[in-house]
């Protein structure tokens, strides 16, 4: 019996050290294929491309802003002082070699450190980001250009600009680059106009090449967030009620999580990476001057645009409903339209279908119905007496509505909020309410929800 314990824990044993050791080890050095991206993930609805034209790198990317709208930016940087940049990032391996510390030795040490955009700090050699956001700041203001524009035609705010910036690093195809790259160290970081070039990257990449468009822009101040295995950003402001923000040296910086391929808005935390280990300043040695070469900027905006106000009377309750949505019809499954409110009220809303179907469910206030969609359309929803299918009754109650259209009846649940009201936005047509399942002979009412005339049922 010991026999066969001892063979069965020796082949155990043996297969454990394969499949966890030796095999993981044999697959590190196999060589990949052409091409090959660790870890590389891309949202099924962007695209990036760049190609080398008279002297420029001309970029076209398509993504989606945080209001589901598709914008697709083409811009253009050129090409000797981005490869330029490109050439001169990274350090030799020899930086972290042993060495005999002569004085020559040393200062060769500190050029070539200096020289490639990299810094000693706790005798640690590693990439220093204020000086590659400084001098990457002229090569992306293609793209600065574009937020700006963005800025001037949808009248953005600081936040809303900030969560441009954002979706357009998040759409960027995620991807882990090596540690050295062309005979030098990199830290598995690519420079802005290298990410560019590539057109992927991961979480210090992302957050580097947002650092300098945002930086590009007057009046910016932000950081980079260190959480274990992750980078990303703080931006200098007054947080809201739900924002994770840090505080440092006496300022507030909110959250903002460039790296995607999720579309998390500003003040959004991935956990565990609200776990901030470290916070680093970006220290520029001077204000940004826009460079004297001309650069390509056009904007194509994908799509129709719905700007919706939820109100009750005069007053916007954008805040207080949830707001669902779908493209094929009412019987199938709908998502949430999950943009925040703007400080009118409304909520923007982006989409490139020709229909849309809404739906908002929750007691007191409930919407069914598709709409047309226009090139840019508002879309006010109000759920005041006088306007809506209007219902007073116990608070909590549930009141059964039918609809009665070519003979027939159709009806739907609801239930009271605790004031005792329902109020309903569905489409035009005769209805009546009951308090039970069973049609009695009340009186239908007409409800037109195009022209916004209501009716109320007092139950």
């Amino acid at each position: 019996m010991f026999h066969i314990i001892a063979y069965c824990s020796l082949i155990l044993f043996s297969a454990f050290f394969y499949l966890d050791i030796l095999l993981p080890m044999y697959l590190e050095q196999v060589p990949r294929s052409v091409g090959y991206i660790p870890k590389y993930k891309k949202n099924e609805w962007t695209s990036q491309k760049c190609i080398s034209k008279d002297g420029n790198y001309v970029h076209t990317y398509k993504f989606k802003d945080l209001d589901n709208q598709t914008r697709i930016w083409k811009w253009s940087a050129p090409k000797k002082e981005s490869d330029a940049l490109i050439k001169r990032f990274g350090v030799p391996p020899s930086i972290y070699k042993p060495y005999t510390p002569t004085a020559e030795v040393l200062a060769k040490r500190k050029k070539q450190i200096k020289n490639g955009y990299f810094q000693t700090s706790n005798n640690i050699v590693g990439p220093n980001h204020s000086a590659i956001i400084a001098d990457s700041r002229p090569l992306v203001t293609g793209v600065t250009d574009l937020v700006k524009q963005a800025i001037s035609n949808d009248g953005l705010n600081k936040r809303e600009t900030v969560e441009l910036i954002m979706a357009f690093c998040q759409d960027i195809p995620y991807g882990v680059p090596p540690k050295n790259y062309e005979g030098k160290v990199i830290s598995g970081m690519f420079p802005p106009p290298l990410a560019l070039k590539k057109t992927w990257g991961d979480c210090d990449t992302k957050s580097i090449l947002f650092a300098s468009i945002y930086l590009s822009l007057p009046g910016r101040s932000m950081v980079l967030l260190e959480s274990p295995g992750h980078i990303s950003v703080g931006i200098e402001g007054s947080p809201g009620p739900y924002d994770q923000a840090i505080s440092f040296q006496g300022k507030k910086y909110i959250f903002a999580e460039p790296v995607g391929p999720g579309k998390k808005p500003m003040g959004g935390a991935i956990s565990p990476y609200v776990q901030i280990n470290g916070v680093y300043p970006i220290e520029l040695d001077q204000s940004y001057v826009k460079p004297n070469y001309e650069t390509l900027s056009e904007e194509i905006s994908v799509g129709s645009t719905i700007i919706f106000k939820l109100l009750e009377g005069k007053r916007s309750i954008a805040d207080k409903l949830k707001i669902f949505y779908n493209h094929v019809g009412q019987n199938q499954n709908y998502y949430e339209i999950t943009s925040k409110p703007k400080k009118d009220g409304s909520i923007k809303y982006s989409t490139q279908k020709e229909k849309i179907y809404l739906m908002i469910n929750q007691s007191g206030y409930y919407h069914y119905g598709g709409y047309a969609v226009n090139k840019k359309m508002n879309l006010d929803l109000d759920f005041s007496e006088g306007n809506c299918i209007y219902i007073r009754t116990g608070p909590g109650k549930n009141v059964f509505v039918f609809k009665h259209e070519n003979g027939n009846y159709s009806g739907m649940q609801f239930k009271a909020d605790r004031n005792g009201v329902i109020r309903a936005i569905l489409d035009s047509g005769n209805y009546l309410a009951s308090l039970t399942q069973y049609i009695t002979g009340k009186e239908l009412k007409y409800f037109n929800r195009d022209e916004k005339k209501g009716i109320t049922f007092d139950l």
